[in-house]
């Protein structure tokens, strides 16, 4: 995960250890839904992960099926991965009933947003990803 913490410029944020992503997946309530996928000749070492959690719908009155993170070694793009990944999870979203398969991406991230297009993916220019974290998050919850 730092690998692509690193990627995104955001190591300044990141928090994840082994015990808390342990927590995050594996508690009675998991906060979010982990694939972790392993190459056939090396079943012991992982080659790429995802992660996504349930997001909710009010004007289509069903839960939605965002993906927080995908990442592929290196070693392992460009082979169809990608892409099996995304039919993966829609089809999931389908069975699963949800309204919609969504996620971010940054917008300086070409190849990724080409990537998405070119499965059918909209990119929606007119919403705004609005954040609260840390110290913000502390002071709006302590106002009256």
């Amino acid at each position: 995960m730092l690998e692509m913490a690193e990627f995104e410029k955001l190591t300044d944020i990141f928090q994840a250890t082994h015990d808390s992503l342990r927590n995050s997946f594996f508690s009675p309530e998991p906060a979010a839904r982990c694939l972790v996928i392993t190459a056939t000749e090396d079943p012991a070492t992982a080659i790429a992960y995802i992660m996504w959690f349930h997001n909710y719908s009010s004007f289509l009155d069903r839960r939605g099926l965002y993906l927080e993170d995908v990442y592929i070694t290196p070693a392992h793009r460009g082979r169809g991965l990608g892409g099996w990944v995304l039919r993966h999870l829609a089809a999931l979203a389908v069975e699963l009933g949800c309204g919609r398969f969504e996620w971010v991406v940054l917008d300086w991230n070409e190849n990724a947003i080409e990537f998405y297009k070119h499965h059918g993916a909209e990119i929606l220019d007119e919403w705004r990803v609005v954040r609260v974290t840390g110290e913000a998050l502390r002071n709006l919850a302590a106002q009256d």
